[in-house]
């Protein structure tokens, strides 16, 4: 498993009836300042975006979808206009902020590479060897000894003990600390288990109960359903 941190630039097409909007990043930031802001301008300088080359991603935008999706205001001799998303703006928002958020959910997971060792079909149970570790899933269709898969795992989805977890968890291995991230009221482990970086995320209070430190020896597990696998073609 990379345990470096992936860095990614989305760039995505949005459906809308006929209509198809090209979105990044940066235009939802943009979208996003304005409609918290109500101002074209605030949102300019809170983006780092030049004024001019927001009202041109707006114009872009508002040509692709064939309809406004910012609507400005004037104010009265005192000036105080404001500016705001139409319901039009808002929508293609969401569909963007959905699409980057399920983005960041695969960024953040463990992603291993291994190959299929032995299928029991009758147990419904497969065991896949990942360098120097096995683990142990349950049987899918299409898949044979010898293929090579990809397994995601998440973060939440791993326990931590200080010792061997004894239950139905089939996948345990033990490992060292060797990086921690600290969050409001939650801590991110990266655990060393045989050369592979395994990342974990875990509660301040837990990380308090086991008095867990980098450094220090681990074992860390999932349940067999907790993993998602796909045949690597």
């Amino acid at each position: 498993m990379p345990d470096k941190k992936m860095r990614y630039k989305l760039d995505v097409e949005i459906e809308m009836g006929d209509k198809t909007i090209s979105m990044n990043n940066k235009k939802s930031k943009l979208l996003q300042c304005i409609d918290k802001y109500g101002s074209i301008a605030k949102a300019s300088e809170e983006t780092g975006i030049p004024y001019r080359t927001a009202l041109k991603n707006i114009e872009i935008m508002e040509t692709e979808l064939g309809s406004p999706m910012v609507v400005t205001k004037r104010g009265g001799k005192g000036g105080g206009g404001s500016s705001e998303l139409t319901d039009e703006g808002k929508q293609v928002l969401f569909e963007f902020i959905k699409v980057n958020r399920a983005l960041k959910k695969h960024v953040d997971l463990n992603e291993m590479i291994g190959t299929i060792s032995a299928v029991d079909n009758e147990k419904r149970v497969m065991k896949v060897a990942l360098g120097k570790n096995e683990i142990t899933l349950p049987t899918a269709e299409n898949f044979d000894v010898g293929d090579d898969v990809l397994i995601s795992l998440s973060p939440g989805s791993i326990f931590v003990t200080l010792e061997p977890h004894e239950s139905s968890v089939r996948n345990t291995f033990e490992g060292t600390i060797t990086k921690m991230q600290f969050k409001d009221d939650a801590v991110r482990l990266d655990v060393d288990v045989g050369g592979d970086n395994v990342i974990a995320d875990i509660t301040e209070l837990s990380r308090e109960k086991l008095d867990l430190n980098i450094g220090k020896r681990v074992f860390i597990g999932f349940k067999a359903v907790s993993a998602d696998i796909i045949k690597i073609d």
